[in-house]
C-alpha cells in the first residue's frame, strides 16, 4: 500500500464523512477530494474500511516511531498511555466511524498494530486477547463522550490488566 495514497485518501474520506455517510461517498468523490485519481484507489485499496483501516494504522506507526514505543515492553504503564493519548488525538475521526457503524476498521488497526508487538511464542493468542480487550476499552471510552482522561483510562488498564 502507498504512504501516500493511504494518506491522501484517508484524509479526504474523513472530510467526506463528517459531510455525509461512508455509505453515500463515491469513489469518484474520494478521489477528486483527495487529489488523486481512481485508479490509486483501486490499485490500493478494496473497500472504504480498507482505506480507513490503512490510515489508522499508518497514523499509529508515525506515532509510535515519534514516541519509540517498540523500546518499551508491551505491558509499560507509559505505552498504555500514549496508546490512549493516541486514540483522544483521532477523536473526531473516531467518532466519525463510531456514529457511521465503522468499527470493524478500528477492530482490524487494533489487530494489526497489536500483531506487531513482541509478544513471545503464544503471542497470536495474547494479541488477539490485548487487541479485543483494548478495542471493548476504547469503544466504551469514545461512547461514554471520552469523560476519562488518558491518564486515567491507563490507570484502569495498569491496575485491571497488567496488576500494577
Amino acid at each position: 500500500m502507498s504512504a501516500y495514497a493511504t494518506d491522501k485518501l484517508g484524509s479526504a474520506l474523513f472530510l467526506l464523512m463528517a459531510e455525509k455517510d461512508i455509505r453515500k461517498v463515491t469513489i469518484d468523490e474520494l478521489a477528486a477530494r483527495a487529489g488523486v485519481g481512481r485508479a490509486t484507489y483501486f490499485r490500493n485499496f478494496s473497500s472504504k474500511e480498507e482505506l480507513l483501516t490503512a490510515y489508522l494504522v499508518r497514523r499509529w506507526r508515525a506515532y509510535e516511531n515519534e514516541h519509540r514505543l517498540k523500546e518499551l515492553a508491551f505491558s509499560n504503564p507509559e505505552r498504555a498511555l500514549r496508546y490512549f493519548e493516541f486514540c483522544l488525538s483521532l477523536r473526531t475521526e473516531n467518532d466519525l466511524m463510531i456514529e457511521q457503524g465503522r468499527t470493524d476498521a478500528i477492530l482490524a488497526a487494533f489487530e494489526t498494530i497489536v500483531s506487531d508487538a513482541d509478544l513471545g511464542r503464544n503471542g497470536g493468542y495474547e494479541a488477539a486477547f490485548l487487541a479485543y480487550g483494548l478495542f471493548g476499552l476504547f469503544v466504551t471510552w469514545a461512547r461514554g463522550g471520552w469523560e476519562e482522561t488518558p491518564q486515567e483510562m491507563t490507570a484502569l488498564v495498569s491496575r485491571r490488566i497488567f496488576g500494577y
